[in-house]
């Protein structure tokens, strides 16, 4: 009798936990019913969103295309056009001075395309560094005897170790 009133309870429990979750999982679907609109109107914003930036790559794609290659990594700096004011401009235009050099320009043309490197100049410089090299010739005697002197008085000291 007590094996039958333990098991009937347990299937009570069991019953209840069964008709709880059944509920809950109800619940679950109702709120999700009435958040449809809101997950749509967020769907759509992300679909247009991406729409957007496949947009923009696909401009800038088209862009780089026409554009020729770019070489090198250097980047041209944009010089302001030289002018000059109206006290400096002469009367005549046969007396006017262009202050360009044309092959000049045609070179900056060329970066500004991107059909060359764009680069710093380099400056001219040495890998190495220079030697200076007293000559005996320009010595004075004096230094020059001195010298022989320290000359022979280590052949002396070597002689003197060797033996």
């Amino acid at each position: 009798a007590v094996v039958s009133t333990q098991s009937t309870g347990e299937r009570l429990e069991r019953q209840k936990a069964a008709e709880l979750a059944a509920a809950k999982a109800d619940r679950q679907l109702q709120h999700q019913l009435t958040r449809v609109k809101a997950i749509k109107k967020e769907l759509n914003a992300e679909e247009r969103r991406a729409a957007e930036i496949t947009a923009a790559r696909r401009e800038k794609r088209a862009v780089v295309a026409v554009r020729p290659g770019k070489y090198g990594p250097g980047k041209l700096l944009q010089e302001q056009p030289e002018f000059l004011l109206p006290e400096e401009v002469s009367s005549s235009l046969r007396k006017l001075t262009v202050p360009s050099n044309n092959t000049q320009d045609r070179f900056l043309s060329l970066q500004k395309r991107n059909m060359i490197e764009v680069r710093q100049k380099v400056n001219p410089h040495r890998k190495y560094k220079l030697k200076t090299v007293e000559k005996w010739r320009k010595k004075l005697p004096e230094e020059i005897i001195e010298l022989t002197k320290m000359k022979t008085k280590k052949k002396k000291k070597i002689a003197v170790e060797s033996s």
